[in-house]
């Protein structure tokens, strides 16, 4: 699982650094990747929409309307979305606007009895880039090193009590790039982050607990 996973987190960087940050093209390989794993392990009676198998479904959520990123379908009922975000530049100046944005979209769906879970990637090593004209890519100015400060508050967030604002189940993946653009997994050991938060990431936030939590909730919601 983790070699697909990665694969397709390759093709999803490959067409961000291709389309841009704005075309919906660089998600398609990881929402359709993430869509294929979970409806194989669901079986019969379920199915998931999402980019790339049958597309995007649209909720009526508590305040708004949300487009989902991938909808786990029992019959015709939507009961488990996943929500998906990979950081692939500027990660330090925007770390705050991707949380405030995840709270509210949680509280939104929650409260309409869906279940939420969401998935972060982020990069080990982040680069900075300066604004150009017409919102394209600036010219690459540093390179960002993940820390603890960037990691504590979706840690805090995960030990939280169960209120609507907080995901009913959270992953994270910490990645790099080689020179060519293929992906692999930080060794966390490398980055200069407390026990607690490493065990976290391996034993908690992982990409396999992730599945299987996802798995767990939509039994729940069914």
């Amino acid at each position: 699982m983790t070699t697909s996973f990665l694969e397709a987190i390759t093709k999803t960087f490959f067409a961000y650094n291709k389309f841009g940050a704005r075309s919906s093209k660089k998600l398609l390989p990881i929402h359709k990747w993430f869509a294929e794993i979970i409806e194989s392990k669901l079986g019969k009676g379920y199915s998931v929409r999402g980019l790339g198998k049958g597309g995007e479904l649209v909720l009526d959520g508590k305040y708004y309307p949300k487009r989902l990123d991938v909808s786990i379908l029992k019959g015709k009922k939507i009961i488990t979305t996943i929500s998906f975000k990979f950081v692939t530049s500027n990660y330090k100046q925007n770390t705050n606007n991707y949380f405030e944005n995840l709270l509210g979209e949680t509280a939104n769906i929650r409260r309409v009895h869906v279940g939420f879970a969401h998935f972060l990637v982020l990069r080990s090593r982040t680069p900075y880039y300066d604004k150009n004209k017409g919102g394209k890519r600036g010219k690459e100015k540093r390179t960002e090193i993940l820390s603890e400060k960037d990691l504590t508050k979706y840690i805090k967030l995960f030990k939280d009590l169960d209120f609507p604002h907080k995901p009913e189940v959270l992953g994270m993946a910490i990645v790099d790039f080689d020179p060519r653009g293929v992906a692999r997994f930080e060794n966390i050991n490398d980055l200069a982050l407390s026990d607690e938060t490493k065990n976290i990431l391996e034993n908690q936030l992982s990409l396999y607990k992730f599945i299987e939590k996802v798995i767990a909730l939509c039994k729940l919601k069914s």
